[in-house]
């Protein structure tokens, strides 16, 4: 009988820690959520659409890829509905910049993403005409 009851304890615990282990394998909070970490756009933010972008490499055209991802700051409401209205001419524009350059501007972790904010603040100065206050590089990715 004790044996029994000990045989019976052993296996609900050894049941509870399975499943404990399979919340956690899962990704998932015991709560059910996800764990990964979304980002929300303030509403004085433009989120401008990510680009898979070609950069050449060597002198022997070998070229990899530019995933950038990028939030433009621009509390004047007007300058931000401009902002707002030409996001694909904004992308357009720092895709035609973006593929000048080659791949040694960005692959110093230091100065690789504040060469990509003065490109692409000028790039926003060009499509559209206005300025804009802060460029944050939420994606830089060399592949």
């Amino acid at each position: 009988m004790v044996l029994r009851s000990a045989l019976v304890a052993a296996l609900v615990v050894l049941c509870s820690v399975s499943a404990g282990a399979k919340e956690k394998e899962g990704g998932a909070t015991p709560q059910g959520g996800s764990t990964e970490i979304q980002a929300k756009l303030a509403p004085s933010y433009v989120a401008v659409p990510r680009l898979h972008l070609p950069v050449q490499v060597d002198a022997n055209r070998n070229f990899r890829a530019l995933d950038l991802e990028v939030w433009l700051l621009q509390a004047d409401p007007e300058k931000h509905q401009i902002l707002n209205s030409k996001k694909k001419q904004i992308a357009e524009k720092m895709r035609e910049t973006f593929s000048a350059y080659g791949w040694e501007a960005f692959q110093d972790s230091q100065g690789g993403p504040d060469i990509a904010k003065r490109i692409v603040a000028q790039c926003v100065t060009d499509a559209t005409g206005t300025t804009v206050e802060d460029v944050l590089i939420k994606t830089l990715i060399l592949k």
